[in-house]
């Protein structure tokens, strides 16, 4: 009796203790970043993984799915904390999602369907001021653009103090721990259980999990493509190593690419990356894509190079490139990448370049051409492909210029035509341009750059920026003017360098990328548009016009004065079930009746 009570006695002891320093704990989806201070979300109390006790999710087979745990500190703080799902368990008792621990390598993902990070915090001191990107004070500008941003997603092995378990969290701040989870293709459909539990100092805090594995799979190739400019030498420079197969790697499951600029001997060299064995569990991969290549590969890259100056040199190049196209990757998208953003004062150079590759009489006169402009009748002659700011995308120039035999592509984004992939604007604002990439029928997205972490030219000095601490990552101000315009918060990097050289305070000691919460927001568009093609592959064209109509308004060149696409987790979740449920029911009445 005794030792009863003395039993009960500890337990509530350890109770009433086990939490000091905690103000709350609570989940939310991947599409939310929660600011630090921010103690007051709208989202505790219930949200579409969370209705708080339980954290519910779903998923297709091949998909890639995330949440957040949020631990909110009280006045105390918190010294240590740390967290952990060993296993989802599914319907049978056999299949498993099992936990694996993190590796040198980041995207060694053999094995590892269940992936831990920890968001690091930046702040944001002053907003965006670029209107390329969107007008500070118009009804498009982002509701909170300042204050302490959760972006970058940290290996839960980094450095101890750099995001590295156990974290400590300041008094009255939140740490969101994020977990992301691969289905793969093989997994019964049904529900997987497990538990996060949490370590907060001495005591453990225990969060019930369940995966709805649906019965329908994605596909491998995307139903929409997404480049992102890569330069593996900022990564050399800020990591001292070349990881270039371990960022496309990461790139791969992210389902995006990296894009650089190739010729022919650099094309035969990488070539796992176009026939799908660099993305093979025998290279370390497993997830969205394994065993399928990369689809674009660009004869060059911000500009053509010096070699299509002439005819002469253009016919060669050009003859020689598409000669190696069509005998090994026919069905790759490739383009020449004419000088960027042209002025008017660059046509007659637009025109002439034109000319050079198209007025050989080889097979490189079918070389695409691609300009970063708006659709005009003054340089038409010379383009292939537009890619056009969203802001200036127009639904009628562009479907003449289909019709045509021309493309017509986006990128980056302004407000309120599209989403603002950057630190000010909400997580999902980039997931939103994926929606209205399907709605308006856009088959590529383009974002100028993916690890800008070195300054370009346009800041002559401080150019190797430390963009663990700060957030303006694109700086075009006047060096005697700090107010001139032209500074953007996480402009052109999605990704950060896992080893920090020329930072050593900041290293995390990640021999590879620490992702972004944006980034995954373009992973999560980019299964989105999976999702609404295979619907309407199933005819299920209401259900397709109703979701897209839930989250997205008048966007692109259509697009009024306020931002009319959905801004919020939830809502986009709420339209990916929709869309699930039509597919599983519409995959389930096609199939033929089984004989009794």
């Amino acid at each position: 009796m005794r030792t009863h009570l003395l039993t009960v006695i500890g337990v509530i002891l350890m109770s009433s203790a086990a939490y000091a320093g905690v103000g709350a704990v609570w989940a939310v989806n991947d599409g939310e970043r929660v600011d630090r201070d921010d103690l007051a979300n709208a989202n505790k109390k219930a949200n579409s993984v969370w209705d708080g006790q339980k954290i519910r999710l779903f998923a297709a087979r091949n998909e890639v799915v995330a949440f957040q745990v949020i631990t909110e500190s009280d006045d105390q703080g918190i010294k240590q904390l740390s967290a952990a799902l060993p296993e989802l368990a599914g319907p049978d008792g056999k299949a498993r999602i099992a936990y694996a621990p993190p590796r040198e390598d980041p995207t060694d993902y053999v094995g590892r369907p269940i992936q831990v990070f920890t968001a690091h915090y930046i702040e944001v001191k002053k907003p965006t001021n670029c209107k390329w990107i969107y007008e500070l004070g118009s009804p498009a500008a982002p509701p909170k653009p300042t204050g302490w941003k959760g972006e970058i997603l940290v290996p839960e092995n980094a450095r101890a103090g750099r995001g590295g378990f156990p974290l400590t969290v300041p008094a009255n701040s939140s740490q969101s721990i994020w977990f992301e989870i691969y289905t793969a293709k093989n997994l019964p459909a049904g529900l997987y259980k497990g538990t996060v539990t949490l370590t907060i100092d001495d005591a453990k805090k225990e969060l019930p999990v369940e995966l709805e594995v649906l019965d329908f799979t994605l596909p491998d190739q995307n139903s929409m493509k997404a480049m992102l400019y890569f330069e593996g030498d900022q990564v050399e420079l800020y990591q001292g190593r070349n990881f270039d197969d371990r960022y496309h790697r990461f790139a791969h499951r992210q389902r995006v690419e990296f894009v650089e600029r190739y010729d022919v001997e650099r094309a035969k060299q990488l070539m796992g990356r176009f026939d799908g064995k660099a993305f093979s569990a025998a290279n370390h991969y497993e997830g969205p894509g394994e065993n399928t290549g990369n689809v674009i590969i660009p004869a060059s890259f911000y500009g053509t190079g010096p070699a299509y100056e002439t005819a002469d040199g253009a016919h060669k190049a050009s003859d020689e490139w598409m000669s190696f196209i069509n005998a090994t990757l026919p069905k790759t998208t490739t383009f020449l990448y004419l000088p960027d953003e042209p002025r008017p004062r660059d046509f007659p150079k637009i025109l002439e370049l034109g000319q050079n590759v198209h007025g050989g009489a080889g097979p490189g006169a079918k070389l695409p051409t691609f300009v970063t402009h708006s659709v005009i009748e003054g340089i038409a002659p010379a383009v292939d492909i537009w890619c056009v700011p969203t802001e200036t995308y127009d639904p009628v120039k562009s479907a003449a210029q289909r019709q045509a035999g021309k493309q017509v592509w986006v990128y980056n984004g302004k407000r309120p035509a599209a989403g603002a992939p950057v630190y000010d604007c909400p997580a999902t604002d980039i997931r939103a341009t994926i929606w209205g990439c399907f709605k308006y029928e856009i088959p590529l997205y383009f974002y100028w750059h993916s690890d800008h972490w070195q300054h370009n030219s346009q800041k002559p000095t401080n150019r190797e920026q430390n963009v663990w601490l700060d957030s303006v990552t694109f700086d075009n101000r006047k060096q005697d003017d700090p107010q001139d315009a032209g500074a953007a918060n996480g402009d052109g990097v999605l990704l950060y360098p896992g080893q920090e050289k020329l930072h050593p305070d900041q290293d995390r000691g990640i021999a590879g990328p620490c992702g972004s919460v944006r980034l995954v927001n373009l992973r999560r568009g980019l299964q989105d548009h999976l999702y609404l093609t295979l619907a309407k592959q199933l005819k299920q064209d209401a259900t397709v016009t109703e979701c897209v109509n839930s989250v997205t308004g008048r966007m692109f060149k259509e697009a009024g004065t306020t931002v009319e696409f959905a801004q919020t987790g939830n809502e986009f979740e709420a339209a990916r079930l929709k869309l699930a449920k039509a597919i599983v029911a519409a995959q389930a009445s096609s199939k033929p009746a089984e004989k009794k």
